[in-house]
């Protein structure tokens, strides 16, 4: 999992969060440094010194609102049935 820096909301991201819900490079909080796992990330010592541990993932995420999520569950599980 690629990891970004989201100045907007000042804490990492997943790229595929990025990407899904903030439009990406085109956002204008979007970060070009990228790290590409949480183990490179703790170990660079120059990364913005926010909490590590509490990366927004796509799905799973506090930042969505909660109808989004329940539009996203009944979606899959139309797709299951």
């Amino acid at each position: 999992m690629k990891v970004k820096y989201c100045k907007k909301y000042e804490k990492y991201v997943s790229e595929q969060h990025c990407e899904f819900f903030n439009d990406g490079r085109f956002c204008e909080f979007y970060s070009a440094t990228s790290w590409p796992s949480i183990k490179e990330l703790l170990r660079d010592t120059d990364r913005p010194k926010w909490e590590a541990n509490a990366i927004i993932k796509p799905f799973k995420c506090s930042l969505m609102s909660r109808e989004n999520t329940h539009q996203r569950n009944r979606a899959r599980r139309r797709a299951n049935a």
